[in-house]
């Protein structure tokens, strides 16, 4: 861990080491200037997406939530309104696999189409989003992923406004070389049967998050582009820096999925480091989908509980992250700048050393679980080896037993070992975090010592409980 690089750990732990012969009544001005109309068939030129002229091309948009649980806010008035009001160019239809989605009910593809033919009417682009997550490796469901794209791209291969992505966010012991790339191989294949020049996305591994693999191993397709994912609250300068690598190495990027939250979902909203990613995406032309419509309750949601299903929406209705990415799709002054809702990161107050900050996954004093994040920052200029490093997080456990969970880790959370487990009692009776010695109620980083830190056992940062 070297100056400036700082590890999240957001989990749980007390020691973690036109036909015919009429003619057509001419079209107004908006709707002949749509971004397909103007833009017709990508492609790629090096790393850049272009347009039919050869222009280079950056898209901005939203994408769904999973359509199985928020497919209602997918629809022609909703997109419309996207496209008249926030100015999207794109719009990507998450359709999951797990969790409910197309492996149990085949069914939600019927919205995916929804949004591909309303994306057709309104000549805005549309991402067919094939969307593994808990699933993680893409080869388990791959038969059923080959049969999905034969059948779009079968129906929509004449369509240019169509964009494939073929595996959201392969995770967990996946590496592009033996999983990812042999799988993309086939489902290409089968893709380019029926459509031989729409774009192909492909995921990477670590959640999208490792185009350097990728960069190092391309596919021969000519017009395939790397998936990059990023939560603003958790992923910084470590992954902008593998976007760069790719980059060089000639390999395109499409963000395909990226949020003004942490890595859950939730936390934040963390507009600073949005504007910083933003403004990095916009100096190399990188394309982008923020994450998400729907009105669920977490922070990376563009809408407030209730909104309307079909557009429409007051500004009152959006969320900070939908004010926010709204303005930066359309390009206008940024109201967020200076809104109370941003989050400061405290500065360590000791120097050349590894220090610890936290947030409150979970504020609430009681509950039937408690969620600690937590950041590992090393200030100083000596590289140290995770191996060596352990963090204690101080709570009452009542004499219960607990379970553990890993929600993320930027290292994964299969290298994050655990001495004593926690995360909710067996019983899941609440919780009293009043009284717990780390806790205090935050939404922001804040830099503590009472989480304390160890390197080969010897206290490194913090102050124990007495």
């Amino acid at each position: 861990m070297k100056r400036s690089v700082s590890i999240l750990i957001v989990c749980l732990f007390i020691a973690l080491l036109a036909t015919g012969g009429l003619a057509a009544p001419e079209a107004s001005a908006a709707e002949a200037k749509t971004p397909v109309s103007i833009n017709g068939q990508l492609s790629i030129k090096g790393t850049q997406l272009v347009n039919q002229d050869g222009k280079a091309v950056q898209l901005k948009g939203i994408s769904s939530h999973g359509l199985q649980w928020y497919g209602d806010f997918v629809n022609k008035d909703s997109l419309k309104w996207l496209r008249d009001d926030w100015g999207i160019t794109v719009f990507r239809a998450a359709m999951y696999t797990a969790d409910g989605g197309y492996i149990d009910n085949p069914s939600v593809k019927n919205k995916v189409k929804e949004a591909i033919e309303a994306a057709k009417e309104l000549g805005v682009y549309v991402i067919i989003d094939w969307h593994i997550l808990n699933d993680g490796n893409p080869n388990q469901n791959k038969e059923k992923a080959k049969e999905f794209f034969e059948e779009m791209s079968s129906l929509y291969g004449n369509t240019p406004n169509v964009i494939y992505e073929i595996a959201n966010e392969p995770n967990g012991d996946v590496n592009w070389k033996r999983d990812i790339k042999p799988y993309a191989e086939e489902v290409i294949s089968v893709i380019r049967k029926h459509d031989p020049d729409n774009l192909i996305i492909v995921g990477t591994g670590t959640w999208s998050q490792d185009v350097n693999d990728a960069a190092d191993d391309q596919l021969k397709d000519a017009n395939v582009m790397y998936a990059l994912h990023f939560y603003a609250g958790t992923h910084g300068q470590f992954l902008r820096d593998k976007a760069n690598y790719a980059l060089s190495k000639g390999a395109p990027i499409f963000v395909t999925e990226w949020g003004t939250s942490d890595a859950s979902g939730n936390g934040g909203v963390f507009l600073d480091q949005s504007r910083e990613w933003l403004n990095y995406l916009n100096s190399k032309n990188i394309s982008w989908v923020n994450w998400n419509l729907s009105d669920k309750q977490e922070s990376s949601s563009a809408l407030k509980p209730g909104a309307s299903k079909t557009g429409g929406w007051p500004l009152t209705d959006l969320s900070a992250s939908g004010t926010f990415v709204r303005e930066n799709i359309l390009g206008i002054k940024d109201s967020t700048k200076d809104s109370p809702e941003t989050p400061t990161q405290d500065k360590p107050t000791q120097k050349n050393s590894i220090s610890v900050q936290y947030r409150a996954g979970d504020g609430s004093v009681t509950g039937n679980q408690i969620r600690p994040q937590i950041h590992i920052k090393n200030n100083g200029s000596t590289t140290v080896d995770l191996k060596d490093v352990t963090v204690r997080y101080w709570y009452n456990a009542k004499n219960k037993g607990q379970n553990y969970d890993c929600d993320y880790a930027q290292i994964g959370c299969s290298n994050v070992t655990h001495k004593f487990m926690m995360l909710h009692n067996d019983d899941w009776s609440n919780y009293a975090q009043n009284g717990d010695y780390s806790f205090f109620q935050s939404n922001t980083f804040k830099t503590t010592k009472k989480i304390t830190l160890y390197k080969h056992g010897k206290l490194i940062w913090g102050t124990e409980p007495k």
